[in-house]
């Protein structure tokens, strides 16, 4: 059977990659297996602005030995995650990896109450937009597909974590036959 790693990076709790876990594997007919983890990205912050480069943790998380053995791997990671051209991303796909950021999901982030049920299907959200583009999937134009483009919170939370019906079929078609 084909597997997923996921990463925890710095101090992310593995009680936050136990929830991503069924949601994951109901959506793109693998087992999810935890990684061992990876320290804080203290190398990827950038001071100017006070945030991390995504691109940075990704090139770590794809180089990571124990990634050889998995069909994708997706890091989970606390931190405030940025690209140059934006003001910040929620994560980044590359081909066989994938990051992304807790920091923006949270109510917290923004002063209003914390909402953990709210949190966990932000993050899932995310977790499979990300892992989506690791299979080939782009962003699509129905709003409330998982893939669709998410430029604000707003946007995670009219899309959702289900794909839409054509990305749908097209992730069965590019997943092998081993559902």
């Amino acid at each position: 059977m084909r597997r997923i790693l996921l990463v925890r990076i710095g101090g992310v709790a593995q009680e936050v990659l136990d929830n991503l876990k069924p949601g994951l594997e109901a959506r793109f007919y693998r087992k999810i297996d935890s990684g061992k983890g990876l320290p804080e990205p203290f190398y990827a912050y950038d001071k100017k602005r006070k945030q991390y480069l995504s691109t940075s943790i990704l090139k770590e998380l794809e180089n990571l030995e124990e990634c050889s053995t998995y069909e994708r791997v997706l890091g989970v990671v606390d931190r405030d995650l940025f690209v140059p051209e934006l003001n910040f991303v929620f994560g980044l796909a590359g081909r066989k990896g994938a990051l992304f950021s807790l920091t923006r999901l949270r109510q917290e982030f923004y002063g209003l109450p914390g909402d953990q049920h709210l949190f966990e299907r932000r993050a899932l959200t995310e977790a499979v937009h990300e892992l989506g583009h690791t299979y080939g999937l782009g962003h699509c134009p129905h709003p409330k597909c998982v893939m669709a483009f998410s430029n604000s919170l707003p946007d995670t939370d009219r899309k959702g974590p289900n794909f839409c019906h054509p990305c749908r079929s097209r992730l069965l078609q590019i997943l092998p036959n081993e559902r």
